[in-house]
């Protein structure tokens, strides 16, 4: 009954006047229910009035904002700050529903957070797949991309994408992909390319499913390295803190499951870092490194 008095105000909100058995209809219910659910809004305090005859039905007062009357204060800005945490990841398109809903609750919208998930100097190729991505997810539309994968040239892939997520500095779609008949994590750096098909999937319904599904996806690689006192800033901010020694560098220990992105990784830091652990790994690295070296020869 609640949702249903919800669904009212909402709906009297959007339209100026709606009639007793439109709403009746729409809500599956008796017009006798219906105007028992008036009655009960008009108590509450919210100004909702009927007008008989031609032309008449339900009506809210032209200035009705939703007050405290149906959400309390730290409701309303429980919507508008998440609303707004979502604006400021850069790839929404909500700010009109926030000024919107900031209007409709008379109330402003506090500068409370900032976001900024691009790369310096990326020329916004990731944003606009990410809005594309995000239209399919909500039409249930299929996708297809150009996708590079570790060691492998690019794939064509038709993709159903279930969601958008965020981890470890970069953003995935999961979904289901058609070539692999399973469900897969694609990372949107790596699309070269990406189309919204008009092909339609029945939409499939997923928990929360980054961690598990990340985890589960490769045999976790137990790693030790050391760290030179020149690379000490990039490393602190990028894994875990570790051993600080007296000559200023730091041994720290981690997980990872993505061999190739812990070596190039490790490549990135160049004479800064040495693996300690595992002994396989070190001597990956010192291949990578030979081969790097015959280029330049």
């Amino acid at each position: 009954m609640v949702d249903r008095l919800f669904q009212i105000v909402y709906t009297l909100m959007n339209q100026e006047t709606v009639t007793c058995g439109e709403l009746a209809e729409k809500f599956e219910c008796s017009t006798r229910t219906i105007m028992r659910d008036i009655d009960k809004l008009s108590i509450a305090g919210v100004p909702v009035y009927a007008n008989k005859g031609k032309g008449g039905g339900i009506s809210l007062l032209s200035d009705f904002v939703l007050d405290r009357t149906v959400l309390t204060d730290d409701e309303r800005s429980q919507i508008l700050s998440s609303l707004q945490a979502i604006k400021e990841t850069g790839y929404g398109e909500e700010k009109d529903v926030l000024n919107k809903l900031s209007s409709l609750f008379g109330a402003d919208t506090q500068d409370w957070i900032e976001i900024e998930f691009s790369r310096w100097g990326e020329p916004g190729k990731e944003e606009i797949y990410f809005k594309q991505i995000k239209e399919a997810i909500l039409k249930h539309r299929i996708i297809e991309i150009k996708y590079a994968a570790s060691h492998v040239e690019c794939s064509d892939r038709k993709v159903k994408p279930l969601k958008l997520c965020f981890r470890g500095f970069a953003w995935y779609v999961y979904g289901f992909c058609l070539l692999r008949n399973d469900y897969r994590f694609f990372k949107l750096k790596r699309i070269a390319d990406l189309s919204v098909t008009h092909e339609s999937f029945t939409p499939i319904r997923v928990g929360r499913v980054l961690n598990e599904l990340f985890e589960q996806s490769k045999e976790v690689i137990h790693i030790k390295i050391q760290v030179h006192k020149q690379q000490l800033y990039r490393v602190l901010e990028e894994l875990p803190h570790g051993v600080i020694l007296e000559d200023g560098s730091m041994i720290t220990e981690f997980d990872a499951n993505d061999e190739s992105a812990i070596i190039n990784y490790i490549l990135s830091l160049g004479a800064y870092a040495k693996v300690l652990e595992p002994a396989w790994l070190q001597e990956k690295v010192r291949e990578q490194i030979e081969k790097m070296i015959l280029i330049y020869e």
